[in-house]
């Protein structure tokens, strides 16, 4: 990458599903909504900090729940940035676009640290 950080973590396989019967409803009219168990299902990964977060701290720490929001804006503003990538050949806007990214990423180190202390409390 040009500079500002390191690429994000792969994104994470989903929880795992029993397969469903070849019987898609039980006659009722109604859709079966998965059921989601196992470690993964109470997990929100904050992509800017490369952990998980208990989803019930949430509920018990407002810390922990701005974390995850500012996590969430962060995530959507550098997948905006990545989508905004200029030519090389447009000397400024590239200029500004990495100037962007290196705000992006100092943005990231702040959560990190953000995320220790929120941690630390819990």
């Amino acid at each position: 990458m040009d500079g500002f950080m390191a690429p994000p973590p792969p994104p994470r396989p989903g929880p795992d599903r029993k397969p469903s019967g070849s019987s898609e409803s039980s006659g009722s009219g109604r859709s079966r909504t998965p059921r989601v168990s196992g470690p993964k299902a109470w997990n929100l990964h904050l992509a800017s900090v490369g952990t998980n977060l208990p989803v019930g701290l949430l509920e018990d720490s407002p810390s922990a729940l701005v974390l995850a929001v500012e996590d969430m804006c962060w995530e959507a503003a550098v997948e905006d940035w990545k989508h905004r990538r200029p030519p090389r050949r447009r000397f400024q806007a590239r200029a500004a676009w990495e100037a962007e990214g290196a705000e992006l990423a100092a943005k990231a180190d702040h959560l990190r640290r953000v995320a220790g202390e929120v941690l630390q409390e819990l």
